[in-house]
């Protein structure tokens, strides 16, 4: 038996075309009003806006500082050894030349022993060098003392005998012996003056290369025994010893670190700053750091140009006081100014600007309609942007991230 079939009204085709023809008129309807401008609607509680002002700007970078005592000494090993004994503990405060440990280096002391003695025997012949030199002169002294006494004896025989010559009273031969043997005396004296001249420049030459050898090895002995006294470790100046941490039996090279000693009558801070300020940081530039909810300026006294994991280091002085609170190693934050204050455009610093890389900003109009507009902006500091084109004084901009906006040209801020 034949079943009539009933036609169903609302097929499938006709409800979807129910369903798109109403989307299709309400996006044709929202193009023609909004002027073909894609939009995005936003409660006004969910965006922050700043207004554009006209007011001093200054270029500031905020830094991290750590907090270093002003002076600081690095003890060092002078001779390697065994530590032995420990006198003082780390974080204790100690004076100028207070021994610290002492280390013990038995091939150092058994060197010291030997050179000592090399040096003594060294200094003791040289020494009696000197002796026998004096002796010579003094030898040679009593020599030409001798011949003055015989030269006078014989010119005061010459003269006898020339008298009694000339009265014929003794041979014309003893006469001239008498004659001959004055002037081998004169002759002998010449000769003995002639080499006391000699012999005592040569004399003091030597003498004076003993004192320069003499003294040369005294400075080299006491050196020697310098370096055994430098087993003993002493504090270079008065303060606070710090990474002192040492123990009985530990060996430790020359030049090896054992510690530092902090002058605690004074604090600097030292800060790691990003290359790109490397031209712009310059002496005495000023800072700012707030510590205790109180303000204190600072200038930089020291810049160290080596690059390294792309930061260089500046140390920055207390410009007046300095505060009480703080210790070594202490973490601040600081404010440091790149230029001078000056009048200038700028808008509150906001995360607009990792969104957009400030080429483009929201301006807001008083129908509470924002619309993006291209601008040029310039150095920030914590707080502002500086602002060199595209906006004016009193216009108002959305200031926080636009990353929901997507690519949108207008935003509808909504109550």
């Amino acid at each position: 038996m034949d079943r009539k079939i009933e036609r169903k009204t609302w097929t499938s085709k006709r409800i979807g075309g129910v369903i798109v023809v109403p989307i299709v008129l309400a996006l044709l309807f929202m193009m023609v009003f909004s002027g073909g401008e894609s939009a995005y609607r936003v409660s006004r509680e969910r965006v922050t806006i700043g207004a554009v002002i006209y007011d001093d700007f200054q270029d500031i970078v905020t830094i991290q500082a750590a907090v270093e005592p002003l002076t600081t000494i690095q003890i060092d090993a002078s001779e390697g050894g065994v530590v032995e004994e420990i006198f003082v503990e780390d974080g204790a405060n100690v004076e100028k030349n207070e021994p610290l440990l002492r280390l013990s280096n038995t091939s150092l002391s058994l060197d010291f022993m030997n050179r000592e003695t090399q040096i003594v025997e060294q200094i003791n012949n040289l020494r009696s060098t000197r002796i026998t030199l004096d002796q010579n002169k003094r030898q040679v002294q009593e020599q030409l003392v001798e011949i003055d006494y015989q030269l006078a004896e014989q010119r005061r025989q010459w003269k006898i005998d020339s008298a009694l010559y000339h009265k014929e009273a003794i041979a014309e031969s003893e006469y001239l012996a008498s004659k001959a043997n004055l002037k081998y005396l004169v002759q002998r004296k010449a000769l003995m003056e002639e080499r006391f001249a000699t012999d005592e420049a040569y004399r003091k030459s030597q003498l004076f290369n003993i004192d320069q050898s003499v003294e040369m090895m005294e400075r080299n002995l006491e050196a020697i025994r310098r370096n055994l006294e430098n087993l003993v470790v002493k504090a270079p100046i008065s303060g606070q010893l710090n990474s002192f941490d040492h123990e009985i039996g530990e060996t430790k090279n020359r030049g090896e670190n054992l510690g530092r000693v902090d002058v605690l009558d004074g604090y600097q801070l030292s800060a790691q700053v990003d290359q790109f300020y490397l031209n712009r940081v310059k002496m005495e530039q000023q800072a700012e750091v707030t510590i205790s909810n109180q303000q204190y300026r600072l200038s930089v006294s020291k810049i160290l140009p080596t690059v390294v994991n792309n930061q260089f280091e500046i140390h920055l002085q207390f410009n007046d006081t300095i505060p009480a609170s703080i210790r070594r190693g202490q973490s601040l934050q600081v404010r440091l100014e790149l230029s001078a204050k000056a009048k200038s455009l700028m808008v509150d610093r906001g995360a607009f600007y990792q969104s957009t890389g400030g080429k483009y900003v929201f301006v807001v109009n008083e129908n509470g309609e924002a619309f993006q507009r291209e601008v040029t902006l310039g150095s920030q500091n914590p707080n502002y942007i500086q602002v060199l084109d595209g906006l004016q004084e009193g216009e108002e901009i959305i200031t926080s991230s636009y990353k929901a906006f997507g690519e949108v040209e207008r935003i509808v801020l909504e109550n």
